[in-house]
C-alpha cells in the first residue's frame, strides 16, 4: 500500500535537478565572497543543507570572515560590502538587494537573477552557531530519515497559513525540526522497543496525527521542551524573563539560546494544528464525517469565488478612473498584490481559474460540462448531451411527431460574447431572485394561513353567540304562564 503522506512529502521536497541548479548558484555566491574576502569561508546552512527544503524555499548562507569581530557594526559593514559586490558581479539587481537592519541578526537578502526561476538568498555573517545547528540537524535526520517527511509537511502547512516567519510571530524551520526530533525522542523514551519499532516503520499518516496530538496536548505556557533526549519540563517559567507565556524550546547546541521566544503567535499556530488534526481524522472517519467535511469544502469553494469576484470588481472600478492620485495608485497596487496572494495561497482555486481562462481564450466562452465540484460554483451549468453528437437526423415521420415537443422546450441561452465572470454573476443573480421569490411566497402563504385562521375564529364566535341567543329564546318560550290571581296581586303591590 502506497503511503500517500510520504508521496506528498516527496512531491514537495527538492528534486535532483533543483539541487544541482542550487549547488551551482551557491558556488557563484562563494566566488563573490572570495573576491571580497579571500580568506573568508562560506557555508550553506538551513533547509537546503538538511534536506528539508521546499521547491520554492530560500537558500541560506553563512559567511565567516577571519580576524573580524561579530559586533553589529562589523556585521553591517560586511553586509554592505557584500551587497556592493553582488551588484557589481551582476548577480542581482539593485532594487532586489537589501540589508535587513531591523532584524536581531542583520541579513543580506537578494534574488539571483542568473537562475531560470530567480532564487532568493539570505546571507548572514559571523554566526558560528548556525553551522553547529545545521550539522546537528543533518546528523539527526541521517539517523532517522523519516523525520524529514514530517518537517517538510509541517513547513508547507505553516507557509500556506502564513505562520512560518519568526519575525511575524510564526514558527521557524529550526524550531519545527527540533519539535519533530523531540517528538520522536519522547516516543522512544515512553514506548517499548517493539512498540517504537512498529511506530517508526508504520505509515507517515499515523506519525503525523500523533505529532499533532503531541503539539495540541503540550501546555507550552508552563512547560519547556528539551528535544534531546525528548523531555517536557514541568517546571514553571522564570518570571524575570518577561515572557512567561511564550514558546520555550531548548537549543541542543546552545542551551542559553531560547528557540522561538519570538513566536508570539504560537497560540494561533497550535489552534491551527488542532483544527488540522480534526480535519485529517474526519477524512478517515465515518461516511457522515466525510460528507460533512466535503460539504465544508464546497462552501469554502463558493466563498473563494465570491471573494475573487469582489476583488476583481474593486480592481476594475479603480482602473476605470482617470487621473488617479498617488494614494489611489498605492491602493490599487496593494489590492492587486492582495489578490495575487489570495490566488497563490489556494492552489486548487488557482487551477480552476487557469482552466476557465484557458477555455475562454480557446472557445470564446466557458466550457459546457457536467456540473460538479471541479467548477466550484454555487449553480448548475449548461450541459451537453453526449449522445447528441452521434444522433442521426430524424425521419420525416419522426419530425412531425416531435415538432410540437421541441416547440415547448425553452430556447437555449445565448452565452456567446459573455465572459466567465458575467455568466457566474448572472447565475448568482438568478439564484438570488429565486431565493427572494421563494421567501416572498412563504410570507404570503403564512399571511393567508393567518387570515383563514382569523376567519375561522370569527365564524366560531358568531356561531357560539347565535347558539346562546337561541337557547335563551327557547328557555323563555318554555317558561310556565302565571295565573290571573297572581298577576292582580303583583299589580296591587
Amino acid at each position: 500500500m502506497v503511503d500517500r503522506l510520504a508521496s506528498f512529502a516527496a512531491r514537495l521536497c527538492l528534486t535532483a535537478e533543483i539541487i544541482t541548479r542550487r549547488s551551482a548558484s551557491i558556488q557563484r555566491q562563494k566566488q563573490v565572497v572570495q573576491s571580497v574576502w579571500p580568506k573568508a569561508l562560506c557555508y550553506p546552512i538551513g533547509s537546503f543543507r538538511t534536506g528539508t527544503g521546499l521547491k520554492d524555499s530560500d537558500a541560506d548562507l553563512l559567511v565567516s570572515i577571519p580576524e573580524q569581530g561579530d559586533e553589529r557594526s562589523c556585521v553591517l559593514a560586511a553586509a554592505a560590502c557584500m551587497k556592493e559586490a553582488i551588484i557589481n558581479h551582476r548577480i542581482a539587481e539593485p532594487q532586489s538587494c537589501s540589508v535587513i537592519v531591523g532584524a536581531r541578526v542583520p541579513i543580506l537578502t537578494y534574488m539571483d537573477g542568473n537562475e531560470t526561476s530567480p532564487l532568493k538568498f539570505d546571507i548572514s555573517f559571523q554566526r558560528e552557531n548556525a553551522v553547529k545547528n545545521t550539522e546537528y540537524l543533518v546528523e539527526k535526520f541521517d539517523e532517522r530519515p523519516f523525520m524529514r517527511d514530517l518537517v517538510i509537511i509541517m513547513k508547507y502547512w505553516l507557509r500556506e497559513k502564513q505562520m512560518n516567519e519568526v519575525y511575524e510571530g510564526g514558527l521557524g524551520s529550526y524550531a519545527v525540526s527540533l519539535t519533530v526530533i523531540g517528538f520522536f525522542n519522547f516516543k522512544r523514551r515512553t514506548l517499548s522497543r517493539a512498540e517504537y519499532q512498529a511506530f517508526i516503520t508504520g505509515s507517515r499518516y499515523n506519525m503525523f496525527v500523533q505529532y499533532l496530538e503531541f503539539w495540541t496536548g503540550w501546555k507550552y505556557k508552563q512547560d519547556s521542551m528539551i528535544p534531546d533526549p525528548g523531555i517536557i519540563s514541568r517546571k514553571t517559567r522564570d518570571k524575570q524573563k518577561g515572557r512567561p507565556l511564550m514558546l520555550r524550546i531548548m537549543d541542543p547546541t546552545d542551551p542559553a539560546n531560547g528557540v522561538s521566544m519570538a513566536s508570539y503567535r504560537i497560540g494561533k499556530v497550535i489552534g491551527g494544528m488542532a483544527k488540522l488534526k480534526r480535519r485529517i481524522q474526519d477524512l478517515s472517519g465515518t461516511p457522515a464525517e466525510k460528507a460533512r467535511f466535503l460539504k465544508e469544502k464546497i462552501h469554502q469553494g463558493r466563498n473563494n469565488h465570491a471573494m475573487n469576484l469582489k476583488m476583481h470588481k474593486r480592481i476594475r472600478k479603480l482602473e476605470k478612473k482617470k487621473n488617479l492620485t498617488k494614494a489611489a495608485q498605492k491602493s490599487l497596487a496593494r489590492l492587486k498584490e492582495k489578490h495575487e496572494e489570495f490566488i497563490t495561497r489556494r492552489p486548487g482555486f488557482a487551477a480552476e481559474l487557469a482552466r476557465a481562462d484557458h477555455l475562454l481564450k480557446g472557445t470564446g466562452g466557458p466550457e459546457q460540462d457536467l456540473p460538479g465540484p471541479k467548477h466550484g460554483l454555487g449553480h448548475d451549468t449548461s450541459m451537453i448531451n453526449p449522445r447528441e453528437e452521434n444522433m442521426q437526423p430524424p425521419t420525416p415521420g419522426e419530425s412531425a411527431t416531435t415538432k410540437s415537443q421541441n416547440d415547448e422546450r425553452p430556447a437555449p441561452i445565448e452565452n456567446e460574447g459573455k465572459s466567465f465572470e458575467e455568466l457566474e454573476r448572472e447565475a448568482k443573480h438568478a439564484a438570488t431572485i429565486a431565493r427572494k421569490r421563494e421567501k416572498r411566497e412563504k410570507i404570503l402563504q403564512k399571511r393567508a394561513e393567518k387570515k383563514a385562521e382569523k376567519e375561522k375564529k370569527a365564524q366560531r364566535r358568531m356561531e357560539t353567540e347565535m347558539n346562546r341567543l337561541k337557547k335563551e329564546e327557547e328557555s323563555a318560550n318554555t317558561r310556565p304562564k302565571a295565573s290571573k290571581k297572581v298577576i292582580e296581586q303583583e299589580a296591587m303591590n
